[in-house]
């Protein structure tokens, strides 16, 4: 299979993903009793760019020092900032002082505009940069996967038995764009296999299934997830399962690797390898702290406290982090359901679910003293490490990624029931309700749910109304609720309650 297309991506920052190319393969070879499957899928993104780079690179090219001269990228903010001040403190012979409009115009001046012969210049050799001096992303990454399967049946009559196991391989290439990746290139195994027994019992309207997988990723411990399911039929019209199921859920390649420098933050995944020497995890304050600290400092010097004093004064106020290298989630469900028929045209079928998470996959902001340790020997907090916070230049944001300590729990019920109707038609409706359960967890450590509570569904349809014609009409209905994501800075959007309705038509 051959994939090419343009698409926008929309996480932390926005990337225009233009011509991208997915590129599939797949062999097969399959038995009456086994299968070996072995495909591949690699991607091709080398025309593709960070809006956010690239429009704060852009405003970095153009703009003047006092005298009229362009300054060196490296330079452009801070001088920028400079001619404001100057010109919003009346210094600037012709620029009415105390006044932002002028003041602003001031430091604009020599400003690249959307749609100027030097904007574009500009705009296209940084996206023709790919890494941290550019705007360009590039992506050569793939994956290699191998999986097989083997039943047991023609061995053993009382019992049935499947094993089974995969490998994977992670090869990613991005030339230091997404990755620190132009030398310690990132290549990641994973393993897994599997093997599932199931019975028949009670003249086989019993049936008893239990199944055991270990997975092992070469950055994490291995996983042991056991699964066990009943279903009972005491007939063929009535049937009860119930199941108890455990899962985990390994950090992605990105959440273990990725280091992508987007300005103000770096975003760094939670390998232990790709941290090394940063001191993001170990060295480092928490966000919210650096923010009260700041915050002190500015009042206390407002008032006429020396800067040594204010810092010494002040920054007991500021917490070291705690962040702990990534780990997989972890999750446990139950599940208990009934599927049967009644009378001679109802078909009903009715679930509840309870499961429990750890361990989600989160991001944690924190602030890094670029030269100094964060504390003294007797655990105090290092002054020194307090006045570099002082300066954006001697210091670094990072956005890591973690774990959150926390468990919550879901639960969730649903019911449908359809009738057949005479001539083919079908008559069904049915309900879903599902509830998230906070219990004593932090909400700033969890995941967003972004789930109505309520979502209902009424379908009549016939698939056979003529010998070629058949129809379905279904109406749809959700409550309102909550939506969070990464690129609204996790600030709630309300998605208020609606219905619609669908129809097909079938030749």
């Amino acid at each position: 299979n051959f994939t090419q297309g343009t698409a926008n991506y929309t996480g932390s920052s926005r990337f225009i993903l233009n011509d991208f190319q997915l590129t599939q393969h797949r062999l097969e070879l399959r038995g009456s009793h086994f299968f070996v499957r072995v495909y591949s899928t690699a991607e091709n993104s080398n025309n593709s760019y960070n809006t956010r780079s690239l429009g704060q690179l852009i405003n970095r090219t153009w703009v003047r020092d006092l005298t009229g001269n362009v300054v060196t990228p490296d330079k452009a903010d801070a001088t920028w900032f400079q001619r404001y001040a100057a010109a919003f403190g009346g210094s600037i012979s012709g620029v009415s002082g105390q006044n932002h409009d002028a003041a602003r115009a001031f430091a604009d001046q020599g400003r690249f505009v959307p749609g100027s012969g030097e904007f574009d210049r500009e705009k296209e050799t940084y996206i023709g940069i790919a890494g941290l001096q550019g705007a360009g992303v590039l992506s050569q990454s793939k994956l290699y996967h191998v999986e097989g399967l083997y039943d047991f049946a023609p061995y053993l009559k009382f019992i049935s038995v499947q094993v089974g196991g995969n490998l994977r391989r992670y090869a990613m290439e991005t030339n230091g764009t997404l990755f620190d990746d132009k030398v310690n290139k990132v290549r990641v195994n994973e393993v897994g296999a599997f093997v599932q027994a199931s019975k028949t019992l009670l003249n086989e309207k019993l049936k008893l299934t239990l199944s055991g997988r270990y997975d092992k990723n070469q950055n994490f411990d291995g996983n042991f997830t056991p699964r066990a399911a009943a279903v009972f039929s005491p007939n063929d019209r009535h049937h009860f399962r119930a199941s108890y199921q455990t899962g985990f859920r390994n950090p992605t390649v990105p959440d273990q690797f990725i280091r992508l420098n987007v300005g103000p933050i770096i975003i760094l995944g939670g390998a232990p390898a790709n941290s090394a020497g940063l001191n993001a995890y170990e060295n480092s304050f928490t966000a919210a702290s650096v923010g009260a600290f700041g915050a002190a400092f500015g009042q206390a010097v407002g008032s006429g406290v020396p800067f040594p004093q204010a810092v010494a004064q002040n920054a007991k106020l500021l917490g070291k982090s705690n962040v702990p290298y990534i780990r997989p989630e972890q999750s446990q469900a139950y599940e208990v359901g009934y599927k049967g028929v009644l009378g001679q045209n109802l078909l009903l079928d009715v679930s509840y679910y309870h499961g429990a998470y750890r361990n989600f996959l989160i991001n944690q902001v924190v602030i890094r003293p670029n030269t100094q340790p964060v504390l003294l020997p007797d655990g105090s907090v290092n002054p020194a490490a307090a006045a570099e916070l002082l300066n954006t230049s001697t210091r670094q944001a990072f956005q890591l990624y973690t774990n959150a300590a926390d468990r919550v729990t879901t639960d969730g019920a649903s019911a449908g029931l359809t009738a057949l109707l005479d001539r083919g038609y079908r008559l069904g409706a049915n309900a879903t309700w599902a509830q998230f359960n906070l219990l004593d967890a932090n909400p700033n450590n969890i995941p967003a749910f972004n789930t109505p509570r309520w979502k209902t569904n009424v379908t009549l349809s016939n698939s056979r109304l003529t010998d070629r014609l058949g129809f379905s009409v279904t109406w749809h209905w959700q409550e309102a609720f909550d939506w969070y994501g990464t690129f609204t800075e996790n600030r709630p959007g309300r998605i208020p309650s609606y219905s619609l309705i669908d129809a097909q038509v079938s030749y």
